[in-house]
């Protein structure tokens, strides 16, 4: 019984190197590196020039709570207040309730699809509108991230390549921008 199991283990981690391998050949610009991200991911995403990517793996396990694909403004605590205001309206889309509401300028391509074969998930998704999702300090209180949900749904425990592209460069995003890959793990 124990040699059964272990067999599948190995057997399944063969076949899930094979597909991730075959995976990163599919693509001749599209490049996957093989490291299986886990849950609490960040890597820098900036969103000035349009076009930029970002294609990676990630791990989802089996668990009651969704995982969320992030796009993090990351604002300095020591900035001027118009700088912080200028990234707040962006994130929100006004300061004061009065004034006109701003559109979102950030459009993200997302498609996600699962590499292993037991599941058969494909989402190809055009990101175009706010989805606030929450705000945390981070580097100890020098920073204060808000995070917009590009992707906050159940998905099937497995291994997802995630791939994003900007559709559109946004100039007016001076500051750092991340892309979070996280299991939602908050209180409600």
């Amino acid at each position: 019984m124990m040699v059964k199991k272990k067999l599948r283990k190995i057997m399944a981690l063969v076949g899930l190197a094979f597909a991730a391998k075959a995976l990163a050949m599919e693509g001749k610009d599209e490049q996957v590196s093989g490291k299986i991200h886990e849950s609490r991911y960040h890597t820098p995403f900036p969103l000035q020039k349009g076009g930029e990517k970002i294609d990676v793996l990630v791990r989802v396990e089996e668990t009651d709570r969704a995982y969320g694909l992030y796009l993090i403004f990351v604002l300095k605590q020591n900035w001027p207040e118009e700088k912080k205001e200028a990234l707040y309206r962006l994130y929100q889309g006004y300061i004061a309730w009065r004034e006109p509401h701003k559109p979102y300028p950030v459009k993200i391509r997302l498609l996600i699809d699962s590499v292993d074969l037991k599941n058969d998930v494909h989402i190809d998704r055009l990101v175009t509108e706010r989805s606030l999702k929450f705000s945390r300090d981070a580097d100890n209180g020098a920073e204060t991230w808000y995070a917009n949900a590009l992707f906050m749904e159940r998905l099937p425990a497995g291994v997802y390549r995630i791939r994003l592209e900007n559709a559109v460069a946004v100039p007016e995003i001076d500051f750092m921008t991340l892309f979070a890959f996280e299991k939602d793990n908050r209180k409600y």
